[in-house]
C-alpha cells in the first residue's frame, strides 16, 4: 500500500469542516479526539485534518510539532482508517491534552481510535448512510 499522505487527502474545505462538526460523531482516546463523518460524494477514501488548541499550547512551534506527530502516526496507520467497503469518511483529529506527547504515545492512541472506530462503524454503518 502506498504510504504517502497526498495533498488530495487533506481536508481543507470550510464547507466540509463545518458539516463535519455539525453532523459528525466523535470518539475519544484521551488526549486525542476523532470527529468523523461518512460522506458519499468524496472522490477519495478519506480526507483528514489535524488540530491542536492554541489555548493549551501557546507557541506555534509546539502546535506544529504535535500536528506533525499526528500526521506521521496517521500516515503509518492509515490502512486502519481506510474503510473496507465503499464508505468514504471525513476525519478530524484534535489533540485535547495539556502535556507534550511523543511519537509512541500518539501511535498507540491512533491504534486505539482505529479499533474504536471499527467497532462503532460495524454497528452503525447502515444507519449513517441512510441518513446522508
Amino acid at each position: 500500500m502506498n504510504q504517502k499522505l497526498s495533498k488530495s487527502h487533506i481536508l481543507s474545505s470550510k464547507k466540509d469542516i463545518s458539516q463535519l462538526f455539525d453532523k459528525g460523531q466523535s470518539i475519544k482516546s484521551f488526549p486525542l479526539l476523532l470527529v468523523y463523518l461518512p460522506k458519499k460524494d468524496l472522490d477519495y477514501d478519506f480526507q483528514v485534518s489535524f488540530s491542536v488548541s492554541k489555548k493549551r499550547f501557546k507557541t506555534a512551534v509546539d502546535r506544529n510539532y504535535i500536528k506533525r506527530l499526528m500526521r506521521e502516526a496517521f500516515r503509518k496507520k492509515k490502512s486502519s482508517f481506510t474503510p473496507l467497503s465503499n464508505q468514504r469518511f471525513l476525519y478530524m483529529f484534535i489533540f485535547i491534552g495539556k502535556e507534550m506527547p511523543n511519537y509512541t504515545q500518539i501511535g498507540a492512541l491512533m491504534d486505539k481510535l482505529a479499533e474504536k472506530l471499527a467497532i462503532k462503524e460495524s454497528f452503525t454503518s447502515s444507519t449513517l448512510h441512510e441518513t446522508l
